[in-house]
């Protein structure tokens, strides 16, 4: 078996102050040695930086929102873990993630990128949030495992592998796209992506 990778873990938040407590509290204890934390904090308004401050984490304040894709990017560059997980600010990962995260890279040499599922027990509040998580789960439940996107929700991928296309895609025009774009790009410099519907998350409690 390879050594176990060093995971360098990028949260980008813009006002998630509501969500970003419980997502950096589902994260802290996969946490070892070596792995760090980075919030990127997107020109937030709110109490963002201070719930991240609290919680212990690297911050690092932009000035101005410019977008998730550049605040990944800013928290790769400021982060040296081997495989980058991104996740955001309004997703709770499972007790086992990071584990499994660093246990796929360590034994499977030939994947470059892989990402996850939402969990089938939504805990957002409203019928269009709970049925948006639900058709996530079912898409990535029945998915095959060889991937040809990426999702940066929860999605890990190989300093190596980023760095080589150039990271996500800062221009405008693709916002909300940026990580399906950066799984096209990988697939195309000939890396595998993998999806594993056991990696699960789901979305934090509503809060009032």
């Amino acid at each position: 078996m390879s050594s176990l990778p060093r995971i360098a873990i990028v949260v980008p938040v813009f006002d998630g102050a509501a969500t970003l407590g419980e997502c950096l509290a589902a994260l802290l204890p996969g946490v070892v040695d070596g792995d760090e934390i980075v919030v990127v904090d997107d020109g937030s308004r709110d109490g963002s930086v201070g719930i991240a401050e609290t919680a212990g984490v690297r911050v690092i304040r932009l000035p101005v929102n410019g977008g998730q894709a550049a605040a990944r990017n800013v928290g790769v560059g400021a982060s040296s873990g081997d495989v980058v997980l991104f996740v955001d600010a309004d997703v709770v990962v499972a007790p086992d993630v990071i584990a499994r995260v660093r246990q796929t890279f360590a034994t499977r040499a030939e994947i470059a990128a892989l990402f996850g599922s939402y969990d089938d027990r939504p805990r957002a509040r409203g019928v269009v949030s709970a049925y948006r998580n639900l058709l996530h789960h079912y898409v990535h439940q029945r998915g095959a495992a060889e991937a040809f996107t990426f999702w940066a929700g929860c999605g890990a991928v190989r300093r190596a592998a980023f760095e080589q296309v150039g990271g996500f895609d800062e221009r405008p025009w693709r916002r909300a796209i940026e990580d399906i774009e950066l799984g096209y790009r990988l697939r195309a410099a000939g890396h595998r992506l993998l999806l594993d519907p056991c990696l699960l998350y789901t979305s934090p409690s509503p809060r009032d």
